[in-house]
């Protein structure tokens, strides 16, 4: 995580931690999975990557803003196309109710701020929203009660466009689901779908060593049941890339956290055994047939 710029400002700030508690480290985990899909750019120069930008002395802030340095390269991720120099992402994670009016009218106020902060054009800033499924409820007061259009450019990605004037002049704003990009709906605590996983594992499997180290975050915020799904299908005897996997399971305690669950698994299919009449070796017996 050393190669993700922090705020200056961030050094003094006041503890608000409370704030951000979650059950899994979700922010990491978006943070790590913006730098690792755009880590090519930032190694190159092209852009720099800016972890909770702080607006203020107060806990007002930014959770994380790309900067464009190189405004001719074109970034890959489907997400980042309507990138422009500066670009502010609000990140929501499975785990939190979905976007409202006052999030969008946050996320707006903070393009602002930092466009004044920053003394760059508003027509250089776009204001991203990630969250876990479209949010209906507020495309529908977007549409309905403000004058903006919702666009979908594709699967997951919803630009929010103001009507009339020239958009070039405006903030590009835009929501993206988490499906539209793999390694955020890995995060998502149900278990992945077949074709899901496969894609999932491929693109892990396309890490060089010295990228893996990044996606500490990611993987310790993966359920226990998605590690196995995904780590499950990389097969008999691992490559390096896989052994640097587990060492960066295993260095965050995940490995743990996944051998746990299985505990917890094996000792409930025992006692559900031995509620059914079958004696302890026999439990034992049948659990390892299935096993096998």
């Amino acid at each position: 995580m050393s190669d993700i710029k922090k705020s200056e400002e961030l050094e003094e700030a006041p503890d608000d931690s409370a704030e951000r508690q979650e059950p899994t480290p979700y922010h990491g985990a978006a943070v790590n999975v913006i730098f690792y899909r755009l880590h090519e750019y930032e190694e190159n120069g092209d852009v720099a990557i800016i972890d909770e930008h702080r607006l203020s002395k107060e806990p007002l802030r930014i959770d994380i803003i790309v900067v464009k340095k190189n405004r001719e390269i074109e970034l890959k991720p489907v997400w980042a196309k309507i990138f422009r120099g500066h670009n502010i992402i609000e990140y929501k994670s499975p785990v939190d109710n979905p976007p409202t009016l006052a999030v969008f009218d946050k996320l707006i106020g903070y393009a602002r701020i930092y466009a004044a902060q920053e003394e760059v054009k508003i027509s250089d800033i776009t204001a991203t929203i990630i969250c876990a499924n479209p949010p209906e409820k507020l495309f529908k007061i977007l549409e309905d009660e403000f004058d903006y259009e919702i666009l979908q450019k594709d699967d997951g990605i919803y630009y929010i466009m103001e009507r009339g004037g020239a958009v070039e002049k405006r903030l590009a704003i835009q929501v993206v689901a988490q499906k539209s990009e793999l390694l955020l709906q890995a995060l998502d605590n149900r278990l992945l779908d077949t074709a899901t996983a496969d894609k999932v594992t491929n693109l892990l499997r396309a890490a060089t060593k010295e990228d893996i180290a990044k996606l500490g975050y990611w993987l310790k915020a993966l359920a226990p049941e998605n590690i196995k799904n995904i780590f499950g299908r990389m097969g008999g005897d691992m490559t390096e890339t896989e052994k640097a996997y587990l060492e960066v399971l295993e260095s965050w305690g995940v490995t743990d956290r996944v051998m746990q669950k299985g505990r917890q698994e094996g000792a409930l299919e025992v006692i559900a055994l031995l509620e059914k009449g079958c004696s302890l070796e026999e439990a034992k017996k049948k659990l390892q047939l299935e096993t096998a």
